[in-house]
């Protein structure tokens, strides 16, 4: 196989795994075209048109347990260094969960629970079946809060408050809420009293109701994250509610760890704890968004077993609050499982043990991200060292070698096979490997599916902002707008993706001596410059600079290193058996086996005489 061909099969090779890679990723589109929307999303559009997720049948709710007909107007305010909050008598629901370091990507106050008309519940809510054979839940019950002031509280300080709902004079269902100043998570307790004879059935419900607002500008991206997950102890099952108008429904048996639902960078987790669940049903339904793309939502929901109808107690905790991978993964249950960092077999190992942890170690002294972004591609580049020197020396062999590799071609122009034998005699001779250059790209592919998969989900980098137009490293920069999409493109022209296009066609003329492979020098650029067009523009950074200390590199050999000696080379090559002196011997063994068999006989075997 001769170096032009073995170069465009590996660049063949990487480009069908970035391509397989971008179409996996890419948001899914919606079955039906959409109407002329706005480019962006409004946060309050998206609110405003939040509706319920569809049922399978209508609820016929209980009359034992009367529904709330306005008797608790109380609200409580609660403030914490992390979180202002409004609790309501209403259901004895957080009807306001609004995170003070974190804003829309229009800049308005990011609230974390549906504000629409037919909004839901902002925490956990009881739901069991009243002796009437009816449902009845805590959410359509008055509560009335035991101490209806307003509250305070530091990041080393908790609150517990206490709301009730009399049913008669015997009976009450009793709601205790707990929260802490340094935290995200409420713990929320049920007690019934005196409720026998009006709880019936086998089991309670543990129910989440609130569809988490979209945040980003762009729906269709942030649904592309956007799931529910069942944490079990067999591993976690992941629920996409992918198609618009199609609900989806997953049920499992057994005690969960927790049961979740996401946007691109805030989670809700219900997290069970006493007593333990029997089983978990998640339902999820997509819905077109104002920009035209789609909205998913979800409810979530665990069983609990009942013990003593009338008299039981239930716990759990309720995490809403932003996908912070410190955070979540020091958690008991660790809920990082719900972030998506690439596949588990090869690059979240990547994510999670080594670019996280150097990343956010990197950010503890250097401010801006784009600069932990820059350093990171140095380190990167340090540890590929070894393997880019071994493609430089590659480089340099092959090009030592063009001439002989063109008498070769001019004088065997008309027997390919010979070609082909000639040039691997010749590259054994002098002991080159014309594939050596090829592995440091596959090596970087991890890599850069890791990058992309932190960038793209961890929200430390969200509106982390590098210089100038580059305002957001976790989203394409357009430096370019467009007043409309054009295919491959899009709306936009990465301003960063331009210069690591420039970056990649200043490499390849510096390494490309084969004339016949000068227009894929110039083809690959512009295909990349189209593949990271619309990737965070983070990635795109790193690949620039990785691109300037790979051009400095190549500068350094063409300027300071003396050109190859091909007698010397030759000499080399003798003293040990290379990668190409292998491949010839695999190839003579498996020509003599075939002429042996041809023959009837293998090789060192004398044919027998009858």
């Amino acid at each position: 196989m001769n170096s032009s061909r073995s170069t465009t099969i590996a660049i063949v090779l990487i480009l069908i795994i970035v391509f397989g890679w971008l179409i996996l990723n890419q948001p899914k589109q919606k079955p039906q075209a959409p109407k002329p929307a706005p480019t962006a999303v409004d946060s309050s559009q998206i609110k405003a048109a939040a509706p319920v997720i569809a049922q399978t049948k209508a609820v016929e709710h209980s009359t034992v347990f009367p529904i709330d007909s306005n008797e608790s107007n109380q609200v409580i305010n609660i403030e914490t260094p992390l979180v202002s909050a409004a609790i309501s008598g209403k259901g004895g629901n957080v009807i306001s969960w609004v995170l003070k370091n974190y804003k829309t990507h229009d800049k308005k106050p990011l609230e974390l629970v549906d504000q629409s008309p037919n909004g839901h519940s902002g925490d956990i809510n009881l739901r069991f079946v009243a002796s009437d054979g009816k449902t009845a839940s805590t959410k359509d019950m008055a509560f009335r809060f035991t101490d209806s002031s307003s509250h305070r509280i530091g990041e080393k300080d908790s609150l517990t408050l206490t709301a009730i709902c009399r049913i008669d004079s015997g009976a009450s269902i009793i709601k205790t809420y707990h929260f802490h100043g340094d935290d995200y998570t409420i713990g929320i307790d049920y007690h019934l009293v005196g409720l026998q004879g009006k709880v019936s059935g086998y089991k309670y419900g543990l129910v989440v109701d609130n569809a988490l607002p979209y945040t980003e500008a762009s729906s269709n991206n942030e649904s592309t994250t956007a799931k529910a997950f069942a944490g079990l102890k067999a591993g976690t099952e992941d629920i996409d509610a992918s198609k618009i108008g199609e609900p989806v429904r997953k049920s499992y048996n057994g005690d969960p760890d927790f049961v979740a639902s996401r946007t691109q960078y805030f989670l809700q987790a219900m997290i069970p704890v006493s007593p333990r669940p029997v089983g978990t049903d998640i339902t999820g339904l997509a819905r077109t968004a104002p920009d035209g793309g789609r909205i998913e939502e979800y409810n979530l929901s665990v069983s609990i077993p009942i013990s003593s109808a009338g008299n039981d107690s239930l716990s759990a905790r309720y995490y809403l609050g932003p996908l912070e991978y410190k955070r979540l993964s020091n958690m008991t249950p660790a809920l990082d499982r719900t972030m998506d960092f690439g596949w588990s077999f090869l690059v979240r190992p990547i994510s999670t043990y080594l670019m996280m942890p150097l990343f956010m170690f990197l950010h503890s002294f250097i401010f801006n991200w784009g600069l932990v972004i820059i350093v990171f591609s140095i380190v990167v580049k340090s540890v590929t060292y070894p393997f880019s020197r071994g493609q430089m020396n590659s480089m340099r062999k092959m090009q030592a070698l063009q001439p002989k590799i063109t008498q070769i071609k001019e004088d065997y122009k008309d027997d390919q096979k010979k070609q082909q034998e000639e040039t691997f005699k010749m590259y054994r001779t002098y002991g080159v490997n014309p594939a050596g250059g090829c592995l440091p790209l596959l090596l970087q592919m991890p890599i850069l599916f890791s990058l992309y998969a932190v960038l793209r989900n961890v929200i430390e980098l969200r509106q982390a902002p590098f210089f100038s137009w580059i305002q957001d490293l976790s989203v394409p920069d357009g430096l370019f707008k467009f007043g409309t999409s054009i295919p491959i493109i899009g709306n936009q022209l990465s301003g960063l993706t331009l210069l690591m296009g420039i970056t990649m066609v200043i490499q390849s003329a510096l390494t490309t001596t084969d004339p016949r492979q000068k227009k894929m020098a110039y083809i690959m650029p512009i295909m990349f410059t189209f593949l990271f067009n619309n990737l965070p523009s983070g990635v795109a950074l790193y690949y620039f600079m990785f691109n300037i200390f790979g051009i400095a590199q190549q500068y350094y050999n063409k300027k300071f290193l003396p050109p190859l000696d091909l007698e010397q080379m030759k000499a080399t090559a003798s003293t040990k058996k290379g990668f190409m002196s292998r491949m010839q011997d695999l190839e003579k063994n498996a020509r003599q086996t075939r002429q042996a068999n041809m023959a009837g006989q293998l090789p060192g075997k004398k044919k027998k005489k009858r």
